[in-house]
């Protein structure tokens, strides 16, 4: 029987490992608009998070679907040492699923979201770390309209780098914070603004990079 490791315990010297964990939050990265591979953050029930990446040319098992929110059991994966100048956790590993990895859907073992919310007045004094990303929450202001940096190609939406929205976010100590969004995040969160018949609209920035005195997702 498989012996669990919380992912504090994982480390790069171990030959096997098996984590019980969440998925927190998952996207896509693009390289020339098309998607190069599938960025998630884990969470397991001690409240840690490390990234871990599903590359393009691995297939899952059928049956198998990686949606946020599912707890799963996972074997067999590459853990790599993290060298990226901005980082969504704290981790110094990250995870690579490879053909040999194996996933087990199980019941939630822990009811956590995993939000860690930053603190406004100590990002906007710069104490916030420019290399870990930090999540966020406030009420909606000054929101501009989305932006196209550059004209879109052929059947493009959106592009994640030359489309944007800009905003500001209010605590409720009336901190305010500017905040940018790109991309698919922006179409999103300019279709749900403008859409929006509430008197205060929230919003959760999840992974933000801190520049400055400016989020970024």
């Amino acid at each position: 029987m498989a012996r669990f490791s919380v992912l504090e315990e994982l480390h790069a010297k171990t030959e096997e490992h098996a984590i019980r964990v969440k998925i927190v939050r998952k996207w896509n990265t693009m390289i020339r608009q098309r998607p190069a591979a599938c960025v998630m953050i884990l969470g397991d029930e001690k409240g840690s998070t490390m990234e871990a990446t599903l590359p393009r040319d691995v297939v899952l098992p059928k049956g198998i679907d990686l949606e946020e929110a599912d707890w799963f059991e996972i074997y067999n994966f590459k853990l790599i040492r993290v060298i990226e100048l901005v980082r969504p956790t704290r981790s110094k590993y990250s995870i690579k699923f490879t053909q040999a990895t194996s996933f087990r859907k199980i019941q939630p073992i822990v009811d956590s979201n995993f939000l860690e919310l930053a603190n406004f007045t100590a990002v906007l004094k710069g104490h916030s770390h420019p290399m870990y990303c930090i999540d966020l929450c406030g009420a909606m202001v000054a929101v501009v309209e989305l932006q196209q940096l550059q004209e879109l190609g052929a059947g493009e939406i959106y592009s994640y780098q030359n489309t944007r929205m800009e905003f500001t976010l209010v605590n409720t100590e009336l901190r305010n914070l500017r905040c940018v969004a790109y991309g698919k995040e922006a179409v999103t969160l300019s279709e749900y603004y403008r859409n929006s018949r509430a008197p205060v609209d929230v919003c959760v920035l999840r992974l933000g990079e801190s520049i400055g005195e400016k989020v970024s997702n």
